[in-house]
């Protein structure tokens, strides 16, 4: 989990605009409310020329990306000349069903208390995450809104990490639905998550942590 700091996001942007270079936001992991606000670049207070979405945009329930740009990129392609025109198209472009599951999905944000259930959900993350220090085998935890990290110490870290299978099987053996990456146990939880649900879902990493070392 890369998250950039708002002000590594807004150096880039002054930079961008500096020597007229497009700045392209990523905000498919990070886009719809996993940081805390609608998108990364919110928090930073940044204007990108290009952002790329997908997950969120449906709740996970279908697959769609998006990418969305402004009017300045957008009006180098409108012309009656046909050279501007920008021949790139999918098999499933526009596919209606997506599109269906997209406009619920952000009906939701419009209709329910969205924010406040991050909100909730970012706060038990602070909670157990701070917990996890009390373990020598834990180097770091990083959090930041509903996502939360525990990195463990090992002497293979990194993505291939041999204590990766191990932890994914102690999981999937106790009901909980966790992908690490390599040595790094990765929590996002679905928005519609019970505190009691999170709260077992740490009292499984936790069970992890003391079982597995």
């Amino acid at each position: 989990m890369i998250v950039y700091p708002a002000e590594y996001l807004r150096k880039a942007r002054e930079l961008c605009t500096q020597h007229d270079v497009l700045l392209i936001a990523d905000e498919v992991l990070t886009g719809f409310g996993r940081t805390g606000k609608m998108f990364a670049c919110d928090l930073a207070g940044v204007a990108p020329d290009l952002m790329c979405l997908s997950k969120g945009i449906t709740g996970g329930f279908l697959p769609m990306g998006v990418t969305v740009c402004t009017d300045r990129v957008e009006a180098a392609f409108r012309s009656e000349d046909r050279m501007h025109t920008f021949y790139h198209g999918h098999s499933y472009t526009g596919n209606a069903l997506a599109c269906a599951a997209a406009n619920a999905s952000l009906q939701i944000f419009e209709d329910e208390p969205v924010f406040d259930r991050i909100a909730a959900i970012a706060k038990i993350n602070a909670e157990r995450l701070a917990q996890f220090s009390d373990f020598a085998v834990v180097g770091e935890t990083r959090q930041i809104g509903t996502m939360g990290a525990i990195e463990l110490r090992t002497d293979d870290a990194g993505y291939l990490s041999a204590m990766r299978p191990k932890l994914y099987r102690f999981f999937l053996e106790r009901g909980v639905l966790l992908r690490p990456l390599g040595n790094v146990v990765y929590v996002l939880p679905p928005y519609v998550i019970s505190a009691d649900e999170l709260h077992g879902v740490y009292d499984v990493i936790e069970e992890a942590v003391r079982a597995v070392f």
